[in-house]
């Protein structure tokens, strides 16, 4: 067992771990014993007992107490450009609803024993044996570089459950510290002190897609910038508020000072001149290089009911070759917030409001609960099954799945979009229904936390 008295003994030391792979890791042959196997925090273990000498334990304390680190093993794919993408997000501890309701960040769990976290990073290859994956680098990460936006986090998810909302947290709901579920199933729940209802097992992670970001902040050779003053969802309030009350051409001859033409894409029109192309937001806004928020527009009548249907990126055959449990799409909805811009479309007498001249009215953050996922999972399975069998009628569309909260839908008017998805094209995409979009923007109005 190897005492450091300093981070920098710990670094240096580490350095000798680049280049092996697991299986010369394992001293204590873990990779051998069946109760090890499906052990998430397996190939961590193994670091820690095999490289550094600690005896394997549960303990509530850093792994490396002393100097204050924590050991984290995490696994990277390859980019086709070469680049590395984190593959999961970080675990750091349970969440107790009772304890955390009464707790302060800086005294908390998460914080004690996460403040300082020794990544190692391996490379995750489809079809290869845990044993021979092999360790390509280290990065220490440290809490203060982002303190202010986990802080943020953490009061967030603990407010939610002040409120009797923790059967509604999401991981979309925060940007940075995450609230994952626990448990496999959707018995799996336990009770939470300011509500009856039931709620999912818990814990304070690190999200996928910062982890995704402080590693290509690693790759690059550069340390984090914490830049963030407000909330992305309140970031985008005070870009958009000035231009409440007014209609669509209102807005763009605001902002060019000339006169539209009416045309379909004007909710996309004014988003992109205001926050410029919202996939590169990462670029225009740091917060947005380490976190999944999307920025969409939608046209809803006065009780926030939706005129058009929203969709998603297109879609291929490759997007369902893995199981829904480890699809990227399943960490992508668990993950993701949707910020949508509404317009009113329709007036209090339902006479609809023609494009153009409808009115800016409010933004909604909304994010994806467990159950929501489920539903989608379901969705996600039909498709394999309809691809497996190269059978069109079995693809979960708006026709044959009314009732369900996702379907698929064309990206275009062209006939035939779905055998030509079948055939291995992009030609059709995810979308969510309106009943579905118009209860998560009326949970979305009742329980977001940003201030307008």
């Amino acid at each position: 067992m190897i005492l450091f008295n300093s981070i920098e003994e710990l670094l240096e030391a580490t350095k000798g771990i680049v280049g092996k792979t697991f299986g010369e890791l394992d001293k204590l042959d873990f990779f051998e014993k069946p109760s090890m196997r499906k052990d998430k925090g397996l190939l961590g273990k193994i670091v820690e007992t095999g490289f550094y000498g600690y005896p394997n334990n549960s303990s509530a304390e850093a792994d490396f107490n002393n100097i204050g680190v924590e050991l984290k093993a995490s696994g990277f794919t390859r980019r086709q450009d070469n680049t590395w993408s984190a593959k999961e997000r970080i675990s750091l501890s349970q969440i107790h609803y009772k304890k955390l309701i009464e707790e302060e960040f800086d005294f908390s769990s998460v914080v004690q024993k996460n403040r300082k976290i020794l990544f190692i990073w391996y490379e995750y290859i489809k079809g290869v044996q845990k044993k021979d994956f092999v360790i390509h680098s280290f990065q220490l990460f440290d809490f203060t570089e982002v303190e202010d936006i986990i802080k943020n986090d953490y009061y967030l998810i603990q407010d939610k459950v002040k409120r009797g909302f923790a059967h509604l947290l999401s991981e979309g709901d925060t940007v940075i510290l995450g609230a994952a579920t626990k448990g496999a199933n959707a018995a799996d729940t336990t009770s939470q002190p300011c509500s009856d209802i039931p709620a999912k097992r818990r814990a304070f992670s690190l999200k996928n897609s910062f982890i995704r970001g402080v590693l290509n902040k690693h790759q690059d050779g550069l340390k984090l910038q914490s830049t963030l003053e407000l909330s992305p969802e309140q970031w985008v309030w005070n870009r958009v508020k000035t231009y409440e009350g007014m209609t669509q051409l209102e807005i763009l001859k605001a902002i060019d000072g000339i006169e539209h033409k009416v045309s379909k894409t004007l909710g996309g029109m004014i988003t992109r001149r205001i926050f410029g192309n919202t996939n590169n937001l990462s670029k225009t806004h740091e917060i947005f290089n380490m976190s999944d928020y999307v920025i969409k527009s939608i046209p809803v009548d006065t009780e926030l009911y939706p005129l058009e249907k929203a969709t998603f990126s297109p879609l291929s055959r490759e997007d369902f070759e893995e199981d829904w449990e480890d699809s990227e799409w399943k960490m992508y909805f668990e993950e993701v917030t949707i910020i949508y811009i509404t317009y009113i479309g329709k007036n209090v007498e339902s006479t609809k409001i023609p494009n153009g001249f409808r009115m800016l009215d409010s933004i909604y953050k909304v994010t994806f609960t467990e159950e929501d996922i489920e539903d989608f999972g379901k969705i996600y399975k039909r498709v394999q099954e309809a691809l497996a069998s190269n059978d069109i009628d079995k693809l979960p569309t708006a026709t044959n799945y009314k009732n369900t909260p996702m379907v698929l839908s064309t990206k275009s008017n062209i006939g035939g979009a779905y055998k030509r998805f079948i055939e291995g094209e992009r030609s059709i995409c995810f979308m969510l229904n309106k009943d579905f979009i118009h209860k998560k923007l009326l949970q979305a109005q009742q329980t977001q936390q940003f201030k307008r």
